[in-house]
C-alpha cells in the first residue's frame, strides 16, 4: 500500500554495485612481453635478462591473483630466455671464430 493516496508505490531500489574489485596490475607482464619480443632486436644479453625477470615476477602477480596477465608474462619470460640462449650461442661462435682466425702466434 502506498504512503500517500492517489499515487503509486514505488519501485525498490536498485541493488548496489557489491565490494569494490581493485583493477588487475597487469603493466609487468606487458612489459615482459614487450622487453622479450624486442630483445631479439635490441642487445640480446641484457633486455633477455630483463625481460625473463619481468616476466617471472608478473606471473608471481598472477600466482597472487593481482593479475590476469599470464600469458604475456608467459611470452616475456619464453622470448627472453630463447633471446638469451641465442646470444650466448652468438658470442660463443664469436668468441671461436675470432680465436681461429687469428692463427697460431709465432713463438
Amino acid at each position: 500500500m502506498s504512503q500517500y493516496p492517489g499515487y503509486p508505490e514505488q519501485p525498490p531500489p536498485a541493488p548496489s554495485a557489491g565490494p569494490y574489485q581493485p583493477q588487475a596490475q597487469n603493466g609487468v607482464g606487458l612489459a615482459a612481453m614487450i622487453v622479450g619480443i624486442a630483445s631479439f632486436v635490441l642487445f640480446a644479453p641484457i633486455s633477455s635478462i630483463v625481460a625473463v625477470s619481468l616476466g617471472v615476477v608478473g606471473l608471481g602477480k598472477v600466482r597472487k591473483g593481482t593479475a590476469t596477465s599470464r600469458g604475456q608474462a608467459l611470452a616475456g619470460v619464453i622470448c627472453g630466455a630463447i633471446s638469451l640462449v641465442l646470444s650466448v650461442i652468438f658470442l660463443v661462435w664469436v668468441v671461436v671464430l675470432r680465436s681461429h682466425a687469428s692463427g697460431p702466434t709465432p713463438y
